[in-house]
């Protein structure tokens, strides 16, 4: 399903952030003095700690907040990262109700782009069931590529006709997806493309526009149609549905479920990967007030 990764892309990607082998290892070294004294976080291998400091450009305390808040979601939103198993009726369920994927190809500036969209009228939404199954495609992605530069979203709302499914990101619910997508992601997310969006939902969109912060707010693409994704992405590599030749959202969506399948073990191995705040020295003495006054053991990140 997913093109691996080529030699050259690699190298792309290596020449954005240059670093030798030596000072590869040197920062690694840091970034492992420090896990010593954070007896509240997991054992961590290098190879992901290498991918979070490419990810975040090898910035020594970016990568030490990003880290701990990485892990500490994990323990804090349980709805998202707990009971994993892709194998029951009720994860087949919500993979029925909407097409989520991830496109086979990077883009030619090296972006992962993933695919949202609800498979009919009358899909049932779910919007925090779809967030888990978000995160865990993302995290298998993350796990499967050896690098990862940024993210490209895109959200068909074709489907999202009724306040009922609007009213599911309410201010609760995106104070959580703000808290995880922009303090405790190792990857930068380049652009939200939001398509077929209706004259009733481009209300509500601008709406939620605004919780974000200004920078974020910057990368959102809000359009009534499919040809904004052109600018970012060679039709080719889209989906039939937009006009591209990378076969339907269905398949798309269910080869990755397919892969999920398989990575069964994994996905319940990784519930118990998670920070244990019990375990942590110190306590942060403010509640975190970086998104929306939510509190809790994160710090603040700059959105980059």
């Amino acid at each position: 399903m997913i093109v691996p990764l080529s030699n050259e892309q690699l190298d792309a990607m290596r020449n954005i952030f240059p670093r030798t082998i030596l000072e590869i290892d040197q920062d690694l070294a840091i970034i492992r003095h420090w896990l010593d004294k954070q007896p509240h976080l997991p054992k961590i291998s290098d190879d992901v700690l290498k991918k979070f400091m490419f990810s975040l450009k090898y910035r020594m305390d970016k990568i030490k907040i990003v880290i701990d808040n990485f892990y500490t979601v994990k323990e804090s939103y349980p709805q998202y990262y707990h009971q994993l198993d892709p194998c029951t009726d009720s994860f087949r369920k919500i993979v029925n109700a909407v097409y989520i994927c991830p496109l086979p190809k990077l883009t030619p500036d090296l972006s992962r782009v993933y695919c949202y969209r609800m498979a009919s009228l009358n899909s049932e939404l779910e919007v925090e069931k779809q967030i888990k199954r978000h995160e865990m495609m993302w995290s298998w992605l993350f796990n499967k590529d050896p690098l990862t530069l940024r993210n490209v979203w895109i959200f068909d709302t074709s489907y999202m006709t009724s306040m009922a499914q609007w009213g599911q990101f309410n201010l609760a619910f995106l104070k959580n997806i703000l808290k995880i997508c922009m303090d405790a992601k190792p990857v930068r997310i380049k652009k939200i493309y939001i398509i077929n969006v209706s004259s009733i939902a481009d209300t509500t969109l601008n709406l939620i526009k605004h919780f974000f912060p200004q920078k974020f707010r910057d990368r959102f693409v809000i359009s009534s149609n499919v040809q904004c994704l052109q600018e970012d992405i060679p039709l080719d590599m889209l989906p039939n549905e937009w006009g591209g030749q990378a076969g339907s959202l269905e398949t798309l969506s269910n080869e990755m479920y397919l892969e999920m399948v398989k990575s069964r073990d994994w996905y319940i191995e990784m519930e118990h990967v998670k920070a244990d705040s019990r375990k942590r020295i110190i306590q942060k003495e403010n509640g975190d007030e970086s998104i929306l006054g939510v509190e809790g053991n994160f710090k603040k990140l700059n959105v980059d």
